[in-house]
């Protein structure tokens, strides 16, 4: 493991220097100035219900990204639901953060599925979750590819446009790793979304500052806490939808329930609605349901070891 916390601080160097060279972007603040591409097919976004935890599959015609995994044990529900599309192949995983309920799952994904690029904030954790993941990686001949403070990625697949921000300091204070997220956005015809990992006030206000403007499909950041910056966040990217991950028994809060009553957003909570699907054909985004592959099967082996 100490030959590997080397080798992945020198990963981090080297992707430092290719991103602020142009691997995306420069490093200095963002706009949200992005080419939108003719509209050639559907757009699918599916919140798996995991309980008070992330784990999000993006799917083009041809491409898959994920976005976090849940807990430990979380992640056979991504290899189960792209097992039943005929899918063994994910294009892009994110991890937004290295908390367990987000970095957990994704050992068993990148150890049951062809993962070809994995993207991390630039922070390390000695959380076991996160070491088991790191551990798989270097197990796999897995790269992680760090993104540095300040930094952002922009890349098409098929039609969706997507960039890629990372957090804006190297450094929130002691047990605020949440800040650390990265943040996704995506625009697909006429339709944009923003994936906001567990961005807790800190980072909703650097989010702001990004400009992105307002968006139709919001994943609620931090499974629905109510923060001091909720409602001028809420007024910068004015969600028609928004999915909240949490619980029954660590529910969203009730004032950011309230809020998002009051604002008419198309809210889903995913201990109350289940795993949920959204697609998107480029003008309209509507609730519905992932093809599955005739003759395929829907199970995963749930005892191989992660």
């Amino acid at each position: 493991m100490n030959n590997f916390r080397k080798k992945l601080a020198a990963v981090c160097a080297s992707a430092a220097m290719l991103l602020a060279a142009g691997c995306g972007q420069s490093s200095t603040a963002p706009t949200n100035s992005v080419e939108v591409k003719p509209t050639t097919g559907s757009f699918t976004v599916t919140a798996i219900n995991v309980g008070k935890a992330d784990a999000l599959v993006l799917q083009t015609e041809n491409t898959v990204t994920v976005i976090d995994a849940g807990n430990k044990g979380d992640g056979k529900y991504i290899d189960k639901m792209l097992a039943a599309q005929g899918i063994d192949t994910v294009d892009t995983l994110i991890i937004t953060h290295f908390d367990k309920d987000h970095v957990g799952g994704a050992t068993r994904v990148i150890n049951r599925l062809n993962v070809k690029t994995v993207y991390v904030p630039d922070y390390t954790s000695e959380l076991a979750e996160y070491q088991d993941f790191v551990a798989k990686a270097e197990e796999k001949g897995l790269t992680l590819t760090v993104l540095p403070a300040k930094t952002q990625k922009t890349w098409t697949d098929d039609d969706v446009t997507y960039q890629m921000f990372a957090a804006q300091q190297t450094s929130y204070g002691k047990n605020e790793e949440n800040d650390y997220s990265i943040v996704l956005y995506a625009v697909h015809g006429e339709n944009t979304y923003l994936f906001s990992g567990d961005a807790e006030a800190a980072r909703q206000a650097e989010i702001m500052d990004l400009k992105l403007g307002k968006v139709k499909f919001l994943k609620y950041p931090y499974h629905g806490n109510y923060l001091p910056t909720t409602e001028a966040f809420l007024d910068a990217c004015d969600p028609k939808i928004a999915v909240v991950c949490c619980s029954k028994a660590e529910y969203a809060d009730p004032s950011t329930v309230e809020t998002l009553q009051k604002r008419g957003v198309e809210t889903y909570y995913t201990c109350d609605s289940g795993t949920v699907t959204f697609v998107s054909d480029g003008k309209t985004i509507q609730k519905g349901e992932l093809p599955s592959k005739k003759g395929s099967s829907d199970s995963a082996d749930d005892t191989e070891e992660e």
